[in-house]
């Protein structure tokens, strides 16, 4: 009786706390309003979106919009063996079709947000926050083993990343998240120069070794010409 006596006090003192601290937290951070849908959504059937849609609100700033909304499964970033081990990641993918989605991918109008579905809803954390401004290539292919499913590849400023989705979303969505973030492809000057720079430098090595080669070759010429003489 008295450890219930103690929880009963417990939840009452826990209860009194929460209705003088609300006010004031809501004074100091209003509570972000209700995230509906977007537009495109590549999820499998059935998904409960609201369970998502509640704890991402939180981290949408101000003004900021919601474009769309995936499902999928989240092979590691390619790394530049990435074509050598492209075929059994297929494979891997294949094994892993019938398991649930794993990975979110919000797209808004800033940004792509990634997360551990598992993680994101029982603690709120994010894996990545990468900015469109930082999206160079995107890429919608359909995977080369048997389960056929579409992959969107991404390629940012600082990795790739390969997003496999199941084959029972609809192919439609999948083109339009992939569409959506074709948008953002760009390369901004500095990297175009220095990709130039890059392209340029090998060949005026070249031209500068070959012509001091010539040089070389001349003056040994000469030297030989002189040593017969004398």
């Amino acid at each position: 009786m008295g450890k219930r006596k103690d929880s009963k006090a417990a939840r009452e003192i826990s209860a009194r706390l929460l209705e003088a601290i609300v006010p004031l937290a809501d004074a100091l951070r209003p509570p972000a309003p209700p995230l509906e849908a977007p537009g495109v959504v590549c999820a499998p059937e059935p998904l409960d979106l609201g369970l998502y849609l509640r704890v991402l609100r939180w981290f949408l700033e101000d003004g900021e919009t919601l474009r769309v909304l995936g499902f999928s499964d989240q092979l590691d970033a390619l790394g530049p063996i990435s074509a050598i081990l492209g075929g059994a990641k297929e494979k891997l993918a294949a094994a892993m079709d019938k398991a649930a989605a794993k990975t979110l991918v919000a797209v808004t109008d800033r940004r792509i947000i990634t997360a551990r579905t598992n993680a994101f809803l029982e603690h709120g954390e994010i894996r990545q926050d990468i900015p469109v401004d930082q999206v160079r290539y995107v890429r919608a292919a359909t995977t080369q083993d048997r389960s056929a499913r579409l992959a969107i590849d991404l390629i940012t400023r600082d990795e790739s990343i390969r997003w496999l989705f199941r084959a029972d979303i609809d192919n439609t969505h999948v083109d339009a998240l992939a569409a959506v973030l074709a948008e953002s492809m760009t390369i901004p000057d500095v990297e175009r120069d220095e990709l130039q720079r890059r392209r340029h430098a090998p060949v005026e090595a070249g031209r500068k070794s070959e012509s001091t080669g010539t040089r070389s070759t001349e003056a040994t010429g000469s030297e030989a010409t002189t040593c017969d003489a004398e």
